[in-house]
């Protein structure tokens, strides 16, 4: 793959899947990271994760004030921002979407991830 910053998008979207998968998540990386959405809803994103699309940006900086407003105080869970005129985005650390994902039935339980990696 010629192009380091389409290497890094997709060194992350397999980080991504893997993580998932070793929580016990339904996901897997879209053909061709979205490009295909003129295809159908399913070509869309770049990871699909249970019933949600991913779109996956990586980037050596940029998203510095996001780390820093939720390294703030070391105590915060959630970030809300909004640019004027936008909607609201929340930004949450991994171990909390987890959290929230197991507490809404959708993730298996480890025991069911390993009959699943065991082929049982």
């Amino acid at each position: 793959m010629p192009n380091r910053n389409k290497q890094r998008g997709y060194e992350l979207e397999r980080e991504t899947v893997l993580f998932w998968q070793a929580q016990g998540a339904e996901v897997r990386r879209v053909f061709g990271s979205g490009s295909f959405k003129a295809f159908g809803e399913e070509m869309a994103g770049d990871v699909k994760l249970g019933p949600y699309q991913v779109e996956a940006k990586r980037k050596k900086s940029g998203f510095k004030f996001l780390y820093d407003a939720l390294n703030q105080q070391d105590a915060n869970d959630l970030l809300v921002v909004r640019q004027d005129r936008e909607r609201r985005i929340y930004v949450l650390e991994e171990q909390t979407l987890v959290d929230l994902f197991r507490r809404a039935g959708l993730l298996c339980e480890k025991s069911e991830v390993d009959e699943i990696r065991d082929g049982d």
